[in-house]
């Protein structure tokens, strides 16, 4: 078969079909995945680079999701504490109401004391969260990672919080029942001494509390920020992509209009050269 000879304007259009189809297949390809750099062949600079940032952001999710965690634990923790001082306030107010009162109203209050105070107990233990109880005894610790890059951790440190941790005594046993003054006094001291021991492992969670909400929001934040800077690298403008879809339809036209007007040219020219032969 013998080759086609093209001329140099039905080249010319041809090849601008090709190159208009090319590049309509990439403005389809933008416009179906959002993005302008799908592949390293886009632009090998911008890919690895936001390849970077992306990587990272999945890094930050990690680090955000471990603090979540540790933040429901301690604020699980905080919760039991506040439960805990609750407590430990009407026992206060039991073995109060108790002084001057009569023997039997001694030993009732006695009773009621420990029920109270079995209660305590219990309520430290079923402060957990996932596993993780910083207020039971023995209570546990949790260290959690908060930065990706640095390797920085924060623990939150546990306190033991359940009533033989704070040191309230029974009042059957401890206390002798409330049978005398001394007996309550001596149990309306180590309440005291349980309220500010209370107070102060409360003080130290809020405390992780808020280091662990402010390295959970700057976390979020810097995530937003590397993953707008990814779709500036690799993100395509939607608008601009319409746009040049549109123009590239125009261009196909013209295009294929000039290569029929060129092969019809081309064939009347041959047509009157033919004519014109002896």
């Amino acid at each position: 078969m013998a080759d086609v000879t093209l001329s140099k304007g039905v080249r010319a259009n041809l090849l601008q079909l090709q190159r208009n189809e090319a590049l309509r297949l990439q403005v389809a390809d933008r416009l179906a995945m959002g993005r302008r750099v799908n592949r390293v062949a886009d632009d090998p600079q911008d890919f690895y680079a936001g390849r970077a940032a992306g990587n990272r952001v999945g890094d930050l999710f990690d680090i955000k999701s471990g603090i979540n965690q540790a933040l429901s634990s301690a604020e699980a923790a905080s919760d039991g504490l506040h439960a805990v001082e609750d407590l430990t306030r009407q026992l206060r107010g039991i073995a109060t109401a108790a002084k001057g009162g009569t023997t039997e109203q001694r030993q009732a209050a006695a009773e009621q004391f420990d029920q109270i105070r079995s209660q305590l107990s219990s309520l430290a233990g079923d402060a957990s969260y996932a596993g993780v109880n910083l207020i039971d005894d023995p209570a546990d610790d949790q260290t959690t990672p908060v930065g990706d890059l640095s390797g920085a951790e924060i623990t939150v440190e546990g306190g033991a919080s359940s009533s033989a941790a704070l040191g309230i005594g029974t009042a059957a046993g401890d206390y002798n029942g409330f049978a005398t003054e001394a007996d309550i006094d001596a149990a309306l001291a180590d309440l005291a001494g349980a309220t500010r021991q209370v107070r102060s492992t409360t003080q130290r969670v809020g405390a992780d509390i808020a280091a662990l909400t402010t390295r959970g929001q700057f976390t979020q934040d810097l995530s937003n920020t590397l993953q707008a800077a990814e779709d500036k690298l690799t993100g395509a403008d939607l608008n601009e992509d319409a746009a040049r879809q549109v123009a590239l339809q125009l261009q196909d036209r013209f295009a294929t209009a000039g290569l029929r007007f060129t092969v019809r040219t081309e064939s009347l020219v041959a047509d009157l050269l033919n004519t014109g032969r002896p």
